[in-house]
C-alpha cells in the first residue's frame, strides 16, 4: 500500500491558500494520523504570475485543470474554485478518471450533489464536502456517523457567519446610541473591511449561501433528497437597526437561522429567514464571525456545534478532515446513499409561527385599522412611539398560520399604506 496520496488542488484562494498553509504546518500530525504523506503534484490558478499568500512551487502551478485531473498519479482531486462552473464540469470529470474528490462548494453539491454522489459510488471512489457547511463545524461527518443512529427531529443553525457578524454589529450600533437607519450599511461596510464579506454581497446577506447549505443540512440529517428551490428563502437586508433596538428590549437576539424539521405529517419544512430567538437559546451567544448548528433527536436529546465559520483555515480544516478520511477509508459504501431517497417537502405556508411586527405609519388614523386587526388576533401590541418620520409601534403575535397570517398583512398594507416589518419568532 503506498505511504503517499497525491493531490491536484483547483483554486489557490483563499480556501486553496489555507490547505496548502495546513498542509505543511501538519505534516507530522496527518502522517501520525494517516500513516501517508500528502504530496501535492497540481495546483490549478488562473493566472500564474498572480502574487499569492502563500508559496507555490513554481514547477506545480498550472492553468490546465484537465491536465492535473488526469494525472494518473493524482489520487483525490480539491476543488477549491467555487461557483458552479467550471467546477460541476470538473468534480464529474474528476470522478469519470477515478479521482476521489474532495470540495469546498455548497453551490456545486446542493444543485447538482444527488447526480455526482451516484457517480461518486458508480466510480467507486469518494466524494467529501464537509467543508461546504459551516466552515470548521464537522456537523457533515457527525450526522452521517457518530450521531448516525439517532432520528433527527429538528435542525436549526446559523450557517452563514458573514450576517451574523453584520448582525451582531448592527446590535452593538444601537446599543451604542449610533443611528438606527446606518446601522447596517455600517456593518456590511465591516464585515468587508474584515474579508467576512465579497465586494458583491449578495449570496450573504439576500441568504442564497445558507440556503444551499440548508439543502445539504436537510438531506444529511432526516435522510431525504431536499431540492435547494424547496428551501424557503428570506435574507437580511430588509432589515433596520430598529429592529435589532426592539429585539434588544424584548430580551431576544436576531439572526438569519437555517430551520429544518419533519412536520406530523411526515413532510420536510426547510427555510431560511431572519428569526427572533430568546437569549436563553444556545445559538444566541453564537457571536460574530461564527456559526452555530442546534440539533434535536430522539437519543441525544438536543446538541450544539460551535466554532469559527469564516476564513482560510476553518473552511481548510474541513477540507483537511475530508483527506484524512479518504487516506483511512478510499472505498465508499456499497448501498446507495440512504439521503438521496425521495420524499415530500412542504411549503411554508402550511407552518404555524408566532410573528413580530413594526408597524411605521404617518399619523394615527393609519394605524388604527392595523391595530385593530392585530388585536382582534390576539397580538400583544407595546406603546407606540413617535418618529422622526411618523409614528411606530410594535407587536407580537400568538402562533398564527403563515399563509393565511401573510395573506392579511398583504391586504392590510394596500388597504392602509401602513410600512409593516414582518419577522418570524423561533
Amino acid at each position: 500500500m503506498s505511504k503517499t496520496l497525491r493531490l491536484a488542488i483547483l483554486g489557490a484562494g483563499t480556501v486553496g491558500g489555507g490547505v496548502l498553509t495546513l498542509l505543511r504546518e501538519n505534516a507530522d500530525l496527518l502522517y501520525a494520523q494517516t500513516g501517508k504523506q500528502f504530496v501535492v503534484r497540481h495546483v490549478v490558478v488562473r493566472d500564474l504570475s498572480k502574487p499569492r499568500a502563500v508559496s507555490i512551487a513554481p514547477q506545480v502551478l498550472t492553468t490546465d485543470a484537465q491536465r492535473a485531473i488526469s494525472d494518473p498519479r493524482v489520487d483525490v482531486v480539491l476543488e477549491l474554485m467555487g461557483g458552479l462552473e467550471p467546477a460541476r464540469t470538473l468534480i464529474r470529470e474528476a470522478l469519470l478518471h477515478g479521482k476521489h474528490v474532495i470540495t469546498a462548494n455548497k453551490l456545486v453539491i446542493a444543485v447538482a450533489g444527488d447526480e455526482l454522489i451516484r457517480l461518486a459510488q458508480k466510480q467507486r471512489v469518494r466524494l467529501l464536502y464537509e467543508a461546504s457547511v459551516a466552515g470548521s463545524l464537522p456537523i457533515l461527518t457527525a450526522l452521517q456517523g457518530a450521531l448516525g443512529g439517532n432520528r433527527i427531529t429538528r435542525i436549526v443553525g446559523i450557517v452563514n457567519s458573514t450576517t451574523n457578524f453584520i448582525l451582531r454589529e448592527m446590535e452593538h450600533a444601537v446599543e451604542a446610541g449610533e443611528p438606527a437607519e446606518d446601522a447596517y450599511a455600517n456593518a456590511l461596510r465591516k464585515a468587508q473591511e474584515l474579508g467576512y464579506a465579497e465586494a458583491d454581497p449578495t449570496s450573504d446577506v439576500e441568504g442564497y449561501d445558507a440556503q444551499y447549505k440548508t439543502a445539504i443540512l436537510a438531506r444529511l440529517a432526516f435522510l431525504q433528497y431536499v431540492p435547494v428551490e424547496s428551501v424557503y428563502r428570506e435574507g437580511i437586508t430588509h432589515l433596520s437597526g430598529r429592529d435589532l433596538l426592539w429585539a434588544t428590549r424584548l430580551q431576544m437576539g436576531l439572526k438569519l437561522l437555517s430551520i429544518t424539521e419533519r412536520l406530523p405529517d411526515g413532510r420536510l419544512c426547510a427555510r431560511v429567514h431572519p428569526t427572533l430567538l430568546p437569549r436563553e437559546h444556545p445559538l444566541y451567544a453564537v457571536r460574530g464571525a461564527f456559526s452555530g448548528i442546534w440539533l434535536q433527536g430522539n437519543g441525544f436529546q438536543e446538541m450544539l456545534f460551535h466554532g469559527f465559520g469564516a476564513g482560510a483555515r476553518a473552511t481548510a480544516s474541513a477540507v483537511v478532515g475530508d483527506l484524512i478520511e479518504v487516506a483511512r477509508h478510499p472505498r465508499p459504501l456499497r448501498f446507495e446513499d440512504p439521503s438521496l431517497r425521495a420524499g415530500e417537502t412542504a411549503p411554508l405556508e402550511t407552518l404555524s409561527m408566532r410573528y413580530y411586527l413594526r408597524l411605521t405609519a404617518s399619523d394615527e388614523t393609519a394605524l388604527r385599522l392595523v391595530r385593530e386587526t392585530l388585536h382582534a388576533l390576539g397580538a400583544e401590541l407595546h406603546p407606540a412611539e413617535s418618529l422622526a418620520n411618523g409614528i411606530e409601534q410594535v407587536a407580537l403575535t400568538p402562533m398564527l398560520n403563515e399563509g393565511e397570517f401573510q395573506a392579511r398583512l398583504t391586504a392590510l398594507r394596500q388597504q392602509t399604506g401602513v410600512q409593516i416589518q414582518v419577522i418570524r419568532v423561533l
